[in-house]
């Protein structure tokens, strides 16, 4: 019974998501002509930098006296200045001044096409700006906790789920998702290789490949590849706050211990689980990865948070020793669903606060806790080693 419940909400779950996706479709495609009110309203929009950049997030707030305060936040940039705005038709203007930090606007064609969608162009580039509702963004934040933690569960407890989810759909899909230009290089690795993770974990839950060494390595390797795909970011940024992250993130990676550990228990669900991963590791890595999202795609950095919890709540609190198989699951859906429909995603960005110190004081907590677990981590080792010699 609990079994035939469960497939009924992956199937309205999956209809959702198709539904979703069509929406959006939809929506883009809509090319009339549209000239919404646009004073005292706000608008956001993300926007893909160049290698070294990480991700742009746009704020623009409107006022009734032709004044915008434009904030822009990217990988080393935090800047907030009024500027002046007008508009013709269905277009929108906006200009600096000589002393302006942010000249993004200028000389862009910035277009409406829907009601709450705002088309920017500049020198072949472009991206959607969307008008921005507080409570649908919060509630969004709250969608993604709770569908990627009912996710997780239907993952667990319905083994072909798993096979639709990391074996069909990133096949099935290529077409949407390469329909809404999404450019940057990280977005389309991480993509694949948290699909090609959950795929892994899927066979060695399932298969007779869950008692090999090499699939019991790869699922260690999975993670460590995806925090260096991370620290590459961080250090390609170049600054302080990034260097200090990165170097967490390199401090994670070293302490990974116990793959040879990792195994399908003997449960119902079958769950692959890492008896020797520890709750502190587990806590350091969400630091450093937050820290991570929040330094280079400020856009994500809320929706990201909410994933980090999604994995971490039910390895701590639901099924312990679970906590690799959830992230899988958890951000392999989470990217699934960007990818699905990007708008979703980014006409509901809730930022957080951020500023040059707030930057570094995130790289360096991550420095900290990470290098606090390694060295209890290699005192121990240590200790270990001490303690073998004397007894040998």
């Amino acid at each position: 019974m609990m079994t035939n419940r469960i497939n009924a909400i992956f199937m309205a779950m999956l209809a959702l998501l198709l539904l979703v996706c069509v929406s959006g479709v939809n929506a883009a495609s809509n090319d009339m002509a549209y000239v919404p009110e646009i004073n005292n309203t706000i608008w956001q929009g993300t926007r893909d930098g160049k290698p070294g950049e990480g991700s742009m997030l746009y704020r623009l707030e409107f006022s009734d006296n032709n004044q915008v305060q434009v904030i822009k936040q990217s990988g080393g940039f935090n800047h907030s200045e009024p500027q002046t705005w007008h508009q013709q038709d269905n277009r929108i203007i906006i200009n600096s001044d000589a002393n302006s930090k942010i000249k993004d606007f200028d000389g862009a064609t910035l277009t409406f096409f829907a009601d709450d969608r705002i088309s920017f162009s500049l020198d072949n580039d472009s991206f959607t700006i969307h008008k921005w509702y507080q409570y649908r963004a919060y509630g969004h934040v709250l969608l993604v906790l709770l569908g990627l933690m009912l996710l997780n569960e239907i993952c667990r407890r319905v083994a072909w789920s798993n096979y639709l989810l990391f074996f069909i759909l990133p096949v099935v899909l290529i077409p949407l998702w390469s329909s809404y230009d999404v450019t940057y290089w990280f977005k389309w690795v991480k993509l694949y290789s948290v699909v090609g993770a959950a795929a892994l974990f899927t066979l060695i839950r399932f298969t007779k490949i869950g008692n090999m060494k090499w699939a019991k390595f790869g699922a260690a390797a999975f993670l460590a590849i995806n925090i260096s795909e991370a620290v590459m970011q961080d250090f390609s940024m170049g600054n302080t706050a990034n260097v200090l992250n990165a170097i967490g993130g390199i401090l994670s990676i070293i302490t990974l211990t116990g793959w040879l550990s990792i195994q399908a228990d003997k449960s119902k669900e079958k769950d692959m689980v890492w008896p020797a991963m520890t709750i502190f590791w587990i806590i350091a890595y969400d630091v450093w990865n937050i820290v991570f999202v929040y330094l280079n795609f400020p856009g994500s950095a809320t929706a990201q948070l909410m994933v980090l919890i999604s994995a971490t709540i039910p390895a701590l609190f639901i099924k312990k020793g679970t906590w690799l198989q959830a992230r899988a699951f958890t951000l392999a859906g989470s990217f699934m669903y960007y990818f699905s429909n990007p708008a979703m995603f980014e006409s509901n960005v809730v930022v957080m606060p951020r500023n040059d110190e707030l930057m570094l004081a995130a790289g360096a907590a991550s420095f900290i806790i990470n290098s606090i677990y390694a060295y209890l981590f290699f005192s121990k080792k240590w200790q270990q080693r001490q303690l073998t010699k004397v007894t040998a």
